[in-house]
This record gives C-alpha cells, structure tokens and sequence, in this order.
C-alpha cells in the first residue's frame, strides 16, 4: 500500500457513510496543528485504515540475489549496474558473514574494470581485515598486485578545484553577517507586510559575485541515489558501508554512519523500507526527518518543548527563527527555530489539502508510537505534551516543506557526451535561503556543491543597493508563458507573481528577439566570447573552458542587462549557470543507469 492509496482508502470510506462534510467542520474548528493529526489519527485508528510497517532483515538470500544479478551485468561489462546490484548485496548481508565478503569482493572487481585502483584496494583491504573464506585469498591477493602495480604506475592528474581562480568562484570570501553567518555583509534581511521576511542589498552587487554558502539542517538523499552517495553528507565515495541494522542506508565512513545513528536514523531504521515502498514523497520524508533530528537535538523532550515555546514567542518580532548563541542572537540552518519558524501558509491552503497532509502526520505518528520509544516522556506527566508535540510537529513541516526545502542537483553526462541533463541528488532544509522570494526573472541562482549539502547563491544579475534578491522558484519566464508560471505558483506557492517578467508579460526564450540598441562592441564581444567551440566544450563540462568564460560572461551579463529580456543576455546567463555546474561538480554517464530495486525484497 501506497500513501495515496492509503489516503485513498480513507477518503473512499468516508464518502460511503457521508461524513466528509462533518469531518471537514470538525477539522475547521480545531485550532492547533497537534488537534488535527491527534484527530485523524483516531479517525484512522476507527476506520481500521492505518498501515503497518514491514520489518526488512539482513539475510543470505536477498544478498545472494542481488550478488547474482550483479555478476549477470558484470559479465556484460555494465560496470555501474553490477557495482550498485552489489552494493545490495552488501546491504542485505549480515555483517562480516561470508557473502558480506563476497559483496565487497566483487564490488572491488567492479573498480578496477573501472580503474578505480585506490577504491579497489580500499575494498581489499576491508576484506582482510575480516574472517573471509580462503577461496577468495588468491583472487584477492592478485587483484591487490594487479591494483599495487597500476596504481604505483599512474601518473594522473586528479583536479582538485583549489587553484586561486577557482577558489575565487566556488568560496564566499569577506566579511560573514555575525547574525545570519552564512550569508556576505553585503546583504541584509528586513521585513514588509506585503513581502514579509526577505533579504536585500545593502551595496552595489556585481554579477558573479558569491553572496550565501549555507550548510542545511540535514540532507534527505533520494532512492535514486542511495547504492551511490552517502546518506548522511552525500559524498560520493565509492567505499560505502551499510547500516549495521537496515538494507537501505550507505555511509562513507564510520563517522558519517555514527552521526546519522545519533540525530535521526536510529528511529527511522526499522522503519525505512516502509517509508520507502509506500512512496511517501521528499517532502513528506523531509518533514519526519526534521521533527525527529529536532527532538535528537535536545538532551531531553523539556528542552525541546522550552525551545519550540520560545521560537513561537519571537514569531512576530525580529528575532523570528533566532537563537542566543554566547549571548547573540543568531539565525542558522543548524539550530531548529531557524527550521520551526518557516512560513507553512496554512490560512491560505483548502481543508482538503490539510486533511490529506493530516492523514500523513497521522500516519508517521502510528509509526512512530508503535514501532519506537521515540515519544517515551522525560516523566509520565509529560505524555500528554509530547504526543500533541509530535502530531503537531509533523503536521507543521509536511506544510513548511513544500515552499521551504531546497533541492541539490547536478548535470549529468548523456550517451553523446554531453554534460545537459540535470540529475537530483537530495533534498534538505536551508534557513536563510528559504528567505528569498521568487521572480520569475531571477537575479541571483543557487548551486549545490557535488558530494556535499552546501547550498551557495550568486548574482545573476546587477543588484543595485536597496534592491531584493529573487530566487527562482521552478518557474522561469524563459521557458514557460505567464499564464502556465502563474498556475503553478498559485497552485504550490499559493501566491499571485507581481515580478517584472509577469508585469510585462516578459517572452520565453524561443520568442525572444536580439537585443535592439546595442552597442556594437558589446555584441561583438559577446560573438567572441560565446562562440560555437566555446559552447560545445562548456556542453561537454570542459572545466578550462568554465573557468575561462566565467569572468567575460560575468562582464558581458552587466553590459547586458539595460535590454533585458533578449537572447543575448539569456545565452550569457545560461552559460553562466553551465560554467557554475561545471565548476561544482558533474557525473559520468554511467551514473544514469539505475537498477530497480524494492525496498521490501520480493525474494525470501
């Protein structure tokens, strides 16, 4: 069973005994997130529409299928798909048993037909360190002398992205705002009843120019990423190690596994491949994650009631999503208020729409009450203030993470070579960034760093002193008409775009002219700069070309910007955007093989 289904389900029932229209009154009439989960769960609980979770253990079986299918692929030199078929293997394998070995034997074969000598011998290594079984010692001590010997003669050149330029690109230099620490002195956050929090230049800024680098609360990886990037810090070593305890999560070390353990994963474990088969979304998963993490934040459930209490009084006042730090006030990603005081619009969404969201939380709650002690009070006269808490909680940031929660993405290499296809990698929760409001004619773009959460945001236009920063929600003039932006922003967003672009009903790129009233040297420059090779090569993620073009386009988008919208300035922004990419990090091309795979094995 889905959520939707579940959903469905309830919705069904509930329109054969013609109670909607009750249902949705009472609903009205209460008054806190908490009364309304702690509602539909008993709802749920009447209507015998609550799911159950499904334990998923380690056992021979599954690692042997996996182990299997990945030899199949293996042998037909599909290298990526063996390597995450085995990393499956590894995952359903009790720990240090024999097919444990096994795993991790073939995943090393995998990364020296992939000349990946120093993760092969990592791999190796691992083994020995074990009880293996003795018809994998010579096998293993050859590929060791296979690998010793390539990985003692090469002579590559690994980039490492910390030469000056590059540096200059990819770091925020200068001067941090002390109250909002990952964000230039150069900008500042102020407040309006007609644009509530937003952030605006408090000087002249240049395009180009790195304005934010914001380390999330925590980082929610995708399925489609899970056989291939940390769960915790989403690096992409490819020495992952699994949970000791589910078959669903990786870690690229010791440390990362320990500090998923302690802030969240030690609750969700048992109940991953539940969450995970029953399709709950990003969004919904973001909002378990976020309550758990916060309780975990707290050496008790008093502390964490006395914060969410003093996060709610400062609601109306400056110091919104603020925390004292050694005296200051502080507004960070890494302390909850930042998190617990996100705008959820709930007095804008439709009954239904909080019913459906209710049936989650309610649903989470189930899960959370009979499958863990994660809500066990300090003391049994807390019982009550921790349930409503949870039911609340949930609730609350199923709502806060639509319009809140950022994704991290990067391009991906297609069959043809070129780097023009976004990949998703994760999702997480940024603070300051969620301050930003849209316009459909942005200026300013954010990058994640590949292998990492951190969220950085640039110029991508002039923005003169006193000016708001724009981020771009998803919907961009030059691809979609006015009409189809607003929909979908009313219908996500729930708000009306008043933006420059949709003011003057700005075209999409493919009805755009060449700018009228240029100077000539200016469109001269631009041919120059942005010709055909330069193009091609910034396509195929040339990283020389990306740190060449960077600064002339940077300078070309300036001189630009007066005859805005035209396809001049549109190619120089892309292109801009394509050098940032480049620059962040890309993936190969065999990275876009993904297996299926059931988070519930139907093997036994």
């Amino acid at each position: 069973m889905s959520i939707d289904s579940c959903y469905e389900n309830v919705i069904a029932k509930l329109t054969n005994q013609g109670k909607i229209k009750d249902i949705s009154q009472k609903l009205l009439s209460l008054t806190t997130n908490g009364e309304r989960v702690l509602y539909v769960y008993e709802l749920l609980g009447t209507l015998k529409a609550l799911p159950k979770v499904t334990a998923v253990h380690k056992t021979e079986n599954v690692s042997l299928y996996y182990r299997n299918q990945g030899n199949q692929v293996f042998k037909n030199k599909d290298d990526y798909r063996a390597l995450q078929y085995y990393n499956l293997a590894l995952l359903h394998a009790p720990l240090k048993s024999e097919c444990y070995c096994l795993a991790l034997s073939n995943r090393s074969a995998v990364f020296l037909s992939l000349k990946k000598y120093k993760e092969c011998l990592q791999d190796i290594q691992e083994i020995q360190t074990m009880e293996y079984p003795e018809k994998l010692k010579d096998k293993m001590l050859k590929r060791q002398t296979t690998c010793e010997e390539y990985f003692a003669k090469e002579n590559e050149f690994i980039h490492e992205s910390n030469d000056e330029t590059t540096q200059k690109i990819l770091k925020l230099e200068g001067p941090r705002d002390p109250r909002f620490p990952c964000a230039s002195t150069k900008l500042e956050v102020v407040f309006s009843e007609e644009m509530g929090r937003h952030v605006i230049a408090r000087e002249d800024i240049k395009v180009g120019e790195i304005l934010v680098q914001e380390d999330p609360y925590f980082t929610l990886l995708l399925k489609s990423q899970f056989l291939f990037s940390c769960s915790y810090c989403l690096s992409r070593d490819l020495n992952l190690l699994p949970c000791t305890k589910c078959c669903l999560s990786l870690y690229c070390s010791e440390e990362c596994r320990k500090k998923a353990w302690v802030e969240y994963h030690a609750v969700e474990c048992y109940l991953m491949a539940t969450l995970v088969q029953m399709d709950f979304t990003k969004l919904e998963l973001l909002a378990l994650r976020t309550v758990i993490k916060a309780r975990n934040d707290h050496s008790d459930w008093e502390g964490l009631l006395d914060t969410i209490k003093e996060a709610e009084r400062n609601m109306n006042n400056e110091y919104r999503g603020h925390v004292k730090v050694d005296g200051e006030w502080v507004y960070d990603s890494q302390y909850y208020p930042s998190i617990h005081t996100l705008a959820s619009n709930i007095e804008k969404r439709s009954i239904s729409d909080i019913f459906q969201k209710a049936v989650t939380a309610a649903v989470f709650l189930h899960f959370l009450i009979t499958n863990t002690d994660f809500l066990k009070p300090d003391n049994k006269s807390q019982e009550e203030a921790v349930l409503n808490c949870v039911a609340g909680t949930l609730l609350l940031h199923i709502m806060t993470s639509p319009t809140n929660m950022h994704g991290l993405s990067t391009n991906i290499q297609t069959w043809d070579g070129n780097y023009i296809e976004e990949m998703s990698i994760a999702s997480a929760p940024y603070a300051y960034h969620s301050l930003l409001n849209h316009s459909c004619a942005p200026n300013v773009v954010r990058f994640s760093k590949l292998g990492t959460g951190q969220m950085t945001l640039y110029a991508l236009r002039p923005i003169k002193k006193g000016m708001q920063l724009f981020d771009n929600y998803g919907s961009h003039h030059a691809l979609q008409d006015r009409q189809s932006r607003q929909e979908a922003l009313r219908f996500q967003y729930k708000f009306t775009c008043l933006c420059e672009a949709c003011v003057n009903n700005w075209p999409t790129y493919l009805q755009m002219t060449r700018c009228r009233n240029v100077p000539a040297n200016i469109l001269r420059t631009k041919d120059k700069v942005l010709d055909a090779d330069a193009i091609d090569e910034l396509q195929k993620g040339d990283q020389g070309t990306a740190l060449k073009l960077y600064k002339p386009l940077c300078e070309l988008i300036e001189a630009l910007e007066p005859y805005a919208p035209c396809g001049e300035l549109a190619d120089c922004q892309e292109s801009v955007k394509q050098c940032l990419t480049i620059l962040r990090g890309l993936v190969p091309y065999g990275y876009s093989k993904i297996v299926q795979w059931d988070a519930v094995p139907k093997v036994k």
